[in-house]
């Protein structure tokens, strides 16, 4: 563990004993009482996870021990406050989830996947726009294709691939409309507790 020191007169804490003792050749080699009688001692510094809905209050100094400990207040953030910040948080989740993995059971019953990123979705609305002028000319063959993240290509026809379309809009929407819940009820939430709880993304 990291020794600290503290220089009582002003606060100023560093693990560099040297930067409070600049005159002193060696401090590090100064005993406890030493140390005080130059205004300094050592001290043991409880540092202060915050979670996000929480601030880092004033810092107290306890001189009754040795060595001296330091340690800070921590609160709560006001309820609005960690609304907005909960509500972020859903939103960054959203984005994860809606660029993850989408499964998908091919007709060959098989189940692959893709990461819906901004490329997949564009190559798979091209796709569907081709599928349906396919599927209105009475194009009925397994003629289209489409590789998974499993680098597998599923040749598929103009309705399947319309199919596959409607189902990864649906999965993508989906996600949405959850978000959109539970932003609804972090909105309707009366205590910080409330809102904590609802800024994890539940597991379906």
């Amino acid at each position: 563990m990291m020794d600290w020191y503290i220089r009582l007169a002003d606060g100023e804490l560093t693990p560099r004993l040297k930067v409070l003792l600049p005159h002193v050749s060696s401090p590090e080699h100064l005993d406890d009482a030493a140390l005080a009688g130059m205004g300094v001692a050592r001290c043991v510094v409880h540092d202060a996870p915050l979670q996000w809905w929480q601030l880092l209050g004033a810092r107290t100094v306890d001189t009754t021990t040795i060595p001296v400990t330091v340690r800070w207040a921590v609160f709560e953030r006001p309820l609005d406050e960690v609304k907005v910040l909960a509500w972020a948080r859903v939103k960054d989740e959203r984005a994860r989830r809606q660029q993850a993995a989408m499964p998908y059971a091919y007709p060959d019953g098989s189940i692959h996947h893709n990461v819906m990123s901004d490329r997949t979705v564009r190559d798979l609305s091209a796709s569907t726009t081709v599928a349906l002028a396919l599927a209105a000319a009475g194009v009925s063959d397994p003629l289209m294709p489409w590789t998974v993240d499993e680098n597998v290509t599923h040749m598929l026809t103009p309705q399947q691939m319309i199919s596959f379309g409607v189902a990864a809009t649906q999965w993508y929407s989906s996600i949405h409309l959850q978000s959109q819940t539970i932003r609804e009820q972090i909105e309707a939430a009366g205590t910080v507790d409330e809102v904590i709880s609802l800024a994890a993304w539940p597991e379906s």
